[in-house]
């Protein structure tokens, strides 16, 4: 996979648990996604992000790593793994990894090791200050867990030890390093080596979590962009066909540190969220909504692509995430097929969660995993029309994490309907693959009375965002609803130019 390559890219996310479970024990597995290879090659999706699947106490859906370097039990084997990657090739699909970069779990052995009070090469991988009763303001911080004298610091949660990347403005030198003191590259090595191991066992990339949190005290990220190239120096010397995608969502910064795309992630204060997301609880009304935010909307998105397009990068655009609730919790079918349209014409490198296909909505439900108000995305797969586990399962006991009311469409009624959303995303798809201009990076934007026009090649993209019908040249490739020759609102075409 070449770096010009990667403009090719559909990616479908999987969160391990919820996908398919192979051996009825409630839980989703890798060999449950091998049986589902086909559905993902059908549909024309040729990548995969697979949420963490390594051992963990899934205190954070498993984002909380105890072994960097092994598979958890309740997903298989390393064998499983290994024939996931070789199945996913043989049918053209990529397979990219989660990587936690910024911390470990408090039970990684590695983690365990520095706690010791007698200094021990793991000593400095991990953040600790000196003294187990100062816990210094401003930082997160924890104490009086273990017998060494001192307390350490975490990423986000208690049981998230951060790694010892260092410090860009050092505030208290009795203990916080410099990013260039020789003591903190042991957390740069070890986090190639990990890269190192599941590439050399098949992966083709990776999706970093919270890609700019490596370095504490570095307010515009230029030391994490440091620490970033010196890493992607030496692994793409090794791998340099390997892809990384960075949780980062400031791509003047992501992709000038080194990454390939970066996610446009659902912030309040980024295009994606005020056109599709926004309402009450955010900055009031959605643009696809009728949202009066158009200039911010517009200004942040020409910032955006443009970075990309300086930096010979990709943006990488969502139809959500596991972190994020479901878009069709925000829009009806119309709405969603419009939103479509822009996710797979727009420059940039589509990723869509598994289940988006179909509808799925997340719901309220107890936290599980450390998921609390995310746990209702995370929900299973429907698969089938089959009472009580929509052939996600056969157990005979409860599922790890439930069905709801919520989600009634399965892929199996989707593939048979042919309105569906799942059909209108398979010709999508299939369009961007045979139309060239649809991966190019360049593009342009025009605005009149509400109504976008993008310049894609020798296409353009017309979406009607005003409360009027909008008269429109070009011959029809798609659109997102049925129309002759004028756009209703709240639609789009993709026309040809003549």
């Amino acid at each position: 996979m070449s770096k010009k390559s990667f403009r090719n890219l559909i990616v479908y996310e999987i969160y391990p648990t919820s996908f398919r479970d192979s051996n009825d024990d409630g839980v989703g597995d890798l060999k449950g996604i091998i049986e589902k290879l086909d559905y993902i090659r059908n549909m024309g999706f040729n990548a995969i992000w697979l949420n963490p699947f390594y051992l963990s106490p899934f205190k954070d859906g498993g984002y909380d790593v105890e072994d960097f370097f092994d598979v958890d039990p309740r997903f298989g084997t390393m064998d499983d793994f290994r024939e996931l990657c070789q199945k996913a090739h043989e049918k053209g699909i990529k397979i990219l990894c989660d990587l936690v970069a910024g911390h470990a779990s408090f039970l990684n052995k590695d983690f365990l090791k520095s706690r010791e009070p007698q200094r021990n090469e793991n000593s400095d991988l991990f953040i600790w200050n000196d003294n187990v009763w100062n816990l210094e303001p401003g930082l997160r911080l924890i104490s009086g867990m273990y017998q060494r004298n001192g307390c350490y610091m975490v990423n986000f949660f208690a049981h998230q030890p951060a790694f010892n990347y260092g410090f860009k403005r050092i505030d208290y030198p009795s203990w916080q390093m410099s990013y260039k003191d020789e003591r903190t590259f042991a957390a740069r090595n070890y986090m190639l080596n990990v890269m190192r191991f599941w590439l050399s066992n098949g992966a083709d990339g990776f999706r970093v979590d919270m890609a700019d949190s490596l370095v504490k005290n570095d307010d515009d990220k230029k030391a994490t962009g440091e620490v970033w190239r010196w890493m992607f120096r030496r692994i793409r010397k090794e791998y340099p066909d390997a892809f990384f995608v960075s949780e980062w969502s400031a791509p003047n910064q992501s992709l000038e540190a080194g990454f390939d795309a970066d996610f446009v992630l659902d912030h309040w204060d980024n295009f994606y969220h005020r056109l599709f997301r926004s309402n009450y609880s955010t900055r009031g009304t959605a643009i696809i909504n009728g949202g009066m935010d158009m200039q911010f909307m517009l200004k942040d998105m020409r910032e955006r692509f443009r970075e990309a397009e300086k930096q010979k990068g990709y943006l990488a655009l969502i139809s959500g995430n596991h972190d994020t609730w479901r878009i069709a919790n925000y829009l009806n079918r119309s709405q969603l097929k419009l939103f479509y349209l822009m996710l797979f014409t727009l420059p940039g490198i589509p990723f869509v969660l598994y289940g988006d296909e179909i509808e799925m909505k997340t719901d309220h439900i107890d936290s599980v995993d450390g998921g609390y108000q995310r746990t209702g995305t995370r929900l299973p797969m429907v698969w089938t029309d089959e009472e009580p586990y929509h052939g996600f399962s056969h157990t005979e006991g409860k599922t790890y994490l439930p069905f709801v009311r919520e989600n009634t469409l399965s892929a199996e009624s989707a593939q048979k309907d042919p309105e569906s959303l799942y059909h209108f995303i398979c010709e999508l798809i299939s369009l961007r693959k045979k139309i060239k201009d649809l991966t190019d990076s360049e593009w342009g934007i025009m605005e009149s009375g509400r109504v976008l026009t993008f310049e894609r090649g020798r296409y353009r993209l017309i979406v009607n965002f005003s409360d009027r019908e909008y008269a429109f040249t070009g011959k029809k490739i798609i659109s997102s609803a049925e129309i002759k020759d004028t756009l209703p609102p709240a639609c789009g075409v993709l026309v040809k130019q003549s």
